[in-house]
């Protein structure tokens, strides 16, 4: 397939006879999830940045990148070769945290790049921020599990978390009592006590949201007011953000929310987490998400774009003693952290970065309109390439989507009727205005 000239092909209306096959044949035994069963690949099919084959022969512009989780889209070449060498050698996982790997005599000349050069990698590329460690995991869970695992280590005496509305942190027991997002994924699981939800501050001019009070000041400084406050800060652990959050709508935060959260955390000495997992790795046209309110972390969450969960921060937030983080595969998936290490390159290498900017600009010029030439689109908002449009009614947004992948447009819901855009980070012009062409007539169908 040639990127340059690939080209939506829709022969059978998604799902067709063979997705519809495959569907049925990996349901019949997995456990209920969230399986987009309209969209099915084809591992064996061509593909290349955006585009890609289903199961029936269609194809398809793929701008939700699996969640962002394929940063550079399909089959980029750098990646390809990275894990063919890696898949000469066995085990590909090995127990990461007991046996360090090597990679030839000199580890400043490896064949491939091991699970610590990612982590160094992390370091230079969390410059900003002052970090002076990371640990890798399975998943960005993991990692919220392990950043917050810090934090009630440091801090022992605290008993309280701060989260916020909307909020979406992962699915493992610690990360779902951080959650704000919707209630099937936490109701009924036991909970982490004593976590705090506070506003979600995405108001463009006077606060409504209830972050501001009347007189100006913040709903985190009345709390922790040592006069008025329901909580003192040294009792609070940590507090864990999202820079836009992702599952929970693609919501950008007013800057000036995230920089009053920032002083407080640092008047009063509380560990600041920026979950990165969706929005960092580039994605929103800065390394992270957070650069652009200037909020500096203390710890910090990834996976996704990065293969891997990592969990990157200050030194001295660390547990000292060896067997507090540990687990039989962190740090040791080799093929996982070689291709990790190489998108990183990759990024930097090709000016994805200012890619991100540029054609994030184009694309949500592009929603926006769309927004006016389709009166039930109520909203549209992004940052580089995080785009959002928000329809009128749930209903209506199921809709939209289920029209864009009939014409050859994958893309994903968030929040209660939001649509997001995730294309490639290399993501060109060209392809931005078919996915806009695409969207356009999904939303004449929805109307």
């Amino acid at each position: 397939m040639n990127r340059a000239r690939a080209t939506v092909r829709v022969k059978v209306p998604p799902p067709g006879p063979r997705a519809r096959r495959w569907a049925a044949f990996h349901t019949a035994v997995a456990a209920p999830a969230t399986y987009q069963e309209g969209f099915i690949w084809d591992r064996t099919a061509p593909a290349i940045g955006p585009f890609c084959t289903d199961a029936d022969g269609n194809i398809l512009l793929d701008f939700a990148s699996h969640v962002g989780t394929a940063a550079l889209g399909y089959n980029h070449p750098v990646l390809l070769e990275e894990a063919a060498r890696c898949a000469a050698v066995d085990p590909d996982r090995y127990c990461g945290t007991d046996f360090i790997g090597a990679a030839g005599p000199d580890p400043k000349r490896p064949t491939i790049p091991t699970p610590a050069h990612l982590q160094h990698k992390l370091l230079e590329i969390t410059a900003p921020f002052g970090f002076g460690r990371a640990f890798l995991s399975n998943s960005g869970a993991e990692a919220v599990e392990n950043a917050i695992k810090c934090c009630y280590a440091a801090r022992p005496a605290a008993r309280y978390a701060v989260t916020f509305d909307g909020a979406f942190h992962g699915r493992t027991l610690g990360a779902l009592s951080l959650n704000r997002s919707k209630a099937v994924h936490r109701a009924f699981f036991p909970q982490i006590p004593q976590v705090l939800s506070l506003p979600f501050c995405t108001c463009s001019a006077a606060c409504r949201c209830g972050w501001e009070e009347a007189d100006g000041t913040s709903r985190f400084s009345r709390l922790l007011d040592p006069e008025a406050g329901l909580v003192q800060a040294e009792e609070v652990a940590f507090i864990i953000f999202e820079p836009v959050q992702g599952e929970g709508g693609y919501r950008v935060p007013r800057k000036a929310f995230l920089q009053e959260l920032a002083r407080l955390a640092r008047e009063h000495a509380i560990p600041l987490i920026a979950d990165e997992i969706q929005s960092g790795m580039g994605r929103t046209g800065r390394w992270w998400a957070v650069e652009h309110f200037g909020v500096k972390p203390d710890l910090m969450t990834v996976g996704k774009a990065l293969r891997v969960g990592a969990t990157v921060g200050r030194a001295d937030l660390f547990p000292a003693e060896g067997s507090r983080m540990g687990g039989t595969w962190a740090e040791g998936n080799a093929l996982s952290t070689a291709v990790g290490y190489r998108t990183i390159e990759v990024i930097e290498r090709e000016g994805l970065l200012q890619n991100a900017s540029r054609m994030g600009e184009r694309l949500l010029a592009g929603v926006r309109d769309l927004a006016k030439r389709h009166s039930f689109v109520v909203d549209t908002r992004g940052l580089g390439l995080m785009a959002a449009i928000e329809t009128d009614t749930r209903a209506r947004r199921d809709r939209v989507l289920e029209a864009a992948l009939a014409r050859g447009l994958v893309l994903l819901g968030c929040g209660l009727k939001a649509i997001r855009f995730l294309p490639p980070l290399d993501v060109t012009e060209r392809e931005i205005g078919m996915a806009l062409d695409l969207l356009d007539k999904a939303l004449r169908d929805a109307a």
